[in-house]
């Protein structure tokens, strides 16, 4: 039986561990957990530390040999639901916790355009509202919410709240 070797280096961290150890494992066919490869290596491999690139490019290269990564993955979308990419840990699936993250977001977006798109369109019973009249602070932002230049109604109005807003009052505006 012919088996494949996956071998790296490890780089030291901050925690007691042998500087550039090497770490080899061989590849089985199947060896156990539904053939997950994971079982046979060192869980510590699959959560490396932030900026660790080589454990985790080896982590990823055991999960892109290993037969059950779909089903890994799936598994794993489905434990973290819908946590931030915060509260998500470690390689499943082949995949860092930011990028399970995005595939979950991605996912979530697609499922809610796709019901939406089946839902009946409901036709709306609600009056259409009519539209700010001028010379009410409603009418004078109207103007500017479509770009255009606002009546000499509703500039008195401003111009009175400019001057309410000054003076303190009306009244005392006028004065």
């Amino acid at each position: 039986m012919a088996t494949s070797l996956i071998g790296g280096t490890r780089t030291a961290h901050l925690v007691a561990r042998p500087s550039g150890a090497t770490l080899a494992f061989e590849l089985a066919p199947d060896p156990g957990l539904a053939g997950a490869l994971c079982v046979a290596v060192e869980p510590e491999l699959f959560f490396p530390e932030k900026g660790d690139h080589k454990t985790a490019n080896l982590a990823r290269e055991i999960c892109a040999r290993c037969p059950v990564i779909e089903a890994c993955l799936a598994d794993a979308l489905k434990m973290e639901g819908g946590r931030s990419h915060s509260s998500r840990f470690g390689i499943r699936g082949g995949l860092t916790p930011n990028q399970r993250y995005q595939l979950s977001r991605r996912m979530r977006q697609s499922a809610s355009a796709s019901e939406a798109a089946s839902r009946p369109v409901e036709v709306s019973t609600v009056p259409e509202r009519k539209p700010a009249p001028c010379g009410t602070r409603r009418g004078y932002l109207r103007h500017r919410r479509e770009g255009e230049n606002a009546c000499e109604a509703c500039l008195n109005h401003a111009a009175g709240g400019r001057r309410r807003l000054t003076a303190g009052t009306a009244e005392g505006a006028a004065a």
